[in-house]
């Protein structure tokens, strides 16, 4: 009997116990949510100002879930208003309560972030001051967050009333994110393992002139493919000559796919650094368009090791290739004579060592191959020491089999020339500097002949296209190869670009090689 009475006592005490838990459990899960608010209300910062419409949670299976979220976020100093955010919903799934009590650490399984519009101003008015870095809320706890999901965000940046980057679609999700009171005040709040980022229709307004479209953007755990990227000016031609205060190129470039591996972004001091593996630019197409006739941009222009060298970030990387381009330059020098047009099809080229790291590891080596006028092989070498402030570079180049009337349309525009004849082979090569080079060059050639125009370009001028094809060698008087040599020697102009420096230090070997003696010094 007296274990039968013990029984009775134990369920009766058992139950009681059960019936307490339920109704501690239904008292709390009541209450949680207006925890959760009173939480919110307290944590949040005043420069953050937080509106929902409601909060549900699930103390059984630790969620929290916060729907028609609008966020306002201000600088902590002015109080100016730089960013907003509006949410579908932000979801919080399977919170761990043993670290949350015991460890002071907040861990969950999965954060589920629904449709978030983000608008970010950007403004020149906030203080910039030099101070700790503080992070946009101030933490308590250690933040996991076993896996991060956004669906179907729009991110918009506005500067000066216009809009200077949209994205339309973005899709984010990654792993084992954290945060920590010190972590949330670096340049870099968090730190993640893998991840997957999908970035559709991005629009990015790159000034007065130019706009960059891209269809997509995919990221995987550090390597980038690119779709229908296309840089391209505001305006056509005619527009653009019309607004520019000085000559500027009129751009349409469209790549159908960028590939980059293996990005890691960090910080070198205050200094963003950027490190890659090996990319791939694959069948770009590039027409440039420049109208001579509007006033000369006479700025002192930087070439690519100085520029390279005074990029606000750290860049590395190792090699980049492009595969069958197409590159068309065209002039327009005077009115209604038609742009003279120069081309390169199936371009490929490797980029190796971009490169201006404090670890520097050799210098920028770039080689180009390509068709010039879609028939004569041509290969450019170029290197340069970007740690070099001469601005030293060695470049060098071949040109084969070239038929030279196949570049009379630029000819006519920009030199108001005609010319004849192959030359079947053409070797020249450059030292030079930011002031000045020199170089040697050798030419093969048959049967060339040029003619000077007119004035406007409508008939021969017949008496200076005598004494220019009288002084002009006919390849007669060459080596056993049949080669005629020449020498270089030019001053730059630094208020013209590196591609211009490069073309004179070439015309000026060419005259040199038909105009002068054709022998080398060491073989008389």
């Amino acid at each position: 009997m007296p274990s039968s009475l013990t029984k009775k006592i134990a369920l009766y005490v058992l139950a009681g116990l059960v019936s307490l838990t339920l109704l501690a459990l239904g008292y709390v899960h009541v209450r949680a949510e207006d925890w959760v608010a009173d939480f919110l209300q307290r944590k949040i910062p005043t420069h953050i100002n937080l509106e929902y419409d409601h909060i549900q949670t699930n103390i059984l299976n630790g969620s929290i879930t916060i729907t028609n979220v609008e966020m306002a976020i201000k600088d902590r100093d002015s109080l100016k208003l730089h960013t907003t955010i509006q949410l579908n919903s932000i979801s919080l799934i399977d919170l761990e309560y043993g670290p949350f009590f015991l460890k002071d650490n907040i861990v969950v399984s999965q954060l589920d972030v629904d449709k978030p519009e983000v608008n970010y101003y950007i403004s020149k008015d906030y203080p910039q001051k030099k101070k700790e870095r503080q992070g946009v809320v101030s933490l308590l706890k250690t933040i996991e967050v076993e896996k991060l999901k956004v669906v179907e965000g729009v991110l918009t940046v506005h500067k000066n009333d216009s809009t200077t980057l949209k994205a339309a679609s973005i899709n984010f999700e990654a792993n084992h994110i954290q945060t920590s009171p010190e972590q949330i005040k670096k340049r870099i709040p968090v730190t993640y393992g893998s991840y997957d980022l999908d970035i559709r229709e991005v629009f990015v307004d790159l000034g007065a002139y130019e706009k960059l479209t891209v269809k997509e953007l995919k990221f995987h755990d550090g390597n980038v493919r690119v779709e229908d990227l296309t840089l391209a000016s505001k305006y056509d031609r005619q527009k653009l000559s019309e607004f520019i205060p000085v000559e500027r190129d009129y751009v349409n470039l469209k790549i159908p796919e960028i590939q980059l591996d293996s990005i890691e972004v960090s910080f070198i001091g205050d200094s963003l650094s950027v490190t890659t593996g090996n990319g791939k630019i694959i069948n770009p197409i590039a027409e440039i368009y420049r109208d001579k006739l509007v006033k000369d941009d006479v700025s002192q222009k930087k070439l690519y090791s100085q520029m390279l060298r005074e990029l606000p970030l750290y860049l590395h990387v190792p090699k980049v290739e492009i595969e069958q381009g197409n590159l068309t330059y065209s002039e327009k020098i005077k009115e209604g004579v038609p742009p003279g047009m120069v081309s390169f099809h199936d371009l490929n080229a490797t980029i190796a060592q971009v490169n201006n790291k404090v670890k520097y590891d050799g210098v920028t080596d770039i080689n180009a191959k390509a068709l010039l006028m879609g028939h004569a092989p041509i290969e450019l070498n170029w290197q340069f020491d970007v740690t070099n402030k001469n601005d030293a570079f060695l470049a060098s180049g071949i040109v084969k089999d070239f038929k030279s009337n196949t570049l009379n349309s630029f000819l006519e525009s920009s030199l108001r020339a005609k010319a004849q004849g192959t030359i079947d082979r053409l070797y020249f090569t450059i030292s030079a500097d930011g002031h000045s080079s020199t170089g040697d060059i050798k030419m093969k050639y048959d049967d060339f002949e040029f003619a000077v125009l007119k004035k406007d370009r409508l008939g021969v001028n017949k008496f200076l296209t005598f004494l220019g094809n009288l002084f002009v060698n006919d390849g007669s008087k060459s080596d056993a190869q049949g080669f005629r040599y020449g020498s270089i020697e030019v001053q730059r102009d630094p208020t013209k670009s590196f591609f211009n420096y490069l073309w004179i230090n070439v015309q000026d070997g060419m005259v040199n090689t038909m105009l002068g003696r054709g022998k080398k010094e060491d073989a008389e």
